[in-house]
């Protein structure tokens, strides 16, 4: 199932990952889409077949593997081009990468709660491949795509390679390094809480503003302004 958020001249569509609830994200422009964090989703691919769609350029909020899970499903009906932070680029490419530890932990646990057998048909859908990146970047990146601006910014502190992706200074989309009622993971093996408060935190403080709307990782969008208490930015971890 797709979401759309009409915001201003964009189109956003938004899918939301069974397994995870991870978000993944869409626009639309001519013959061209960019895809922020894919999994696979054959409703969606059949729209961008009905629009046209030629060449995907796909952006990674981080390197975790329900964010990636859907990069070779549009390599394969698309001509794709992959953007990425460094770090995360680097383990893509490593033999490790091929094995979703992590999810399939995460997975399971929820499966303990809820009593369902998600790992089982993750596992059956679940499609291990290395991914060799495009365009990667260290600190900071600029990308022009059909009149509007994209930022790129390091942000490490839920994985190694998170970054926030900022649209024409308007729209960000956060991965899952900024969340609303959801706390921020720094605890997983790639993580560092301290690399967090040092240099995402202030990093998210000085590119965003009140008014901005924000595409979590997980959840529904939301504007900046509700994560701030007397204009300080209230993060919560775990």
């Amino acid at each position: 199932m797709l979401d759309m958020f009409p915001i201003g001249e964009l189109q956003i569509y938004r899918s939301v990952y069974e397994f995870v609830n991870s978000n993944m994200y869409v626009i639309f422009s001519e013959n061209e889409a960019i895809i922020f964090d894919p999994h696979r989703n054959e409703e969606l691919t059949e729209l961008l077949n009905k629009q046209g769609i030629q060449n995907i350029t796909i952006l990674l909020t981080h390197e975790h593997h329900d964010h990636t899970s859907g990069i070779y499903w549009y390599q394969k009906y698309f001509e794709t081009t992959i953007i990425c932070q460094e770090f995360g680029a680097k383990w893509m490419v490593s033999s490790k990468y091929l094995r979703p530890t992590l999810l399939l932990f995460v997975i399971g646990e929820r499966d303990k709660v809820t009593g369902d057998n998600n790992l089982e048909l993750f596992k059956h859908e679940y499609v291990a491949c290395n991914y060799k990146t495009d365009v990667t970047f260290n600190k900071e990146l600029q990308m022009d795509w059909h009149g509007h601006q994209l930022m790129f910014y390091h942000i490490p502190g839920h994985s190694k390679g998170s970054s926030l992706i900022v649209i024409d200074n308007q729209y960000a989309f956060t991965g899952d390094s900024l969340l609303k009622d959801i706390p921020i993971i720094t605890r997983f093996p790639d993580s560092s809480h301290k690399d967090y408060l040092i240099k995402a935190l202030p990093t998210i403080q000085r590119k965003l503003k009140g008014d901005m709307t924000i595409f979590p990782g997980h959840g529904n969008p939301f504007l900046y302004e509700e994560l701030l208490n007397n204009n300080i930015l209230d993060v919560r971890f775990r």
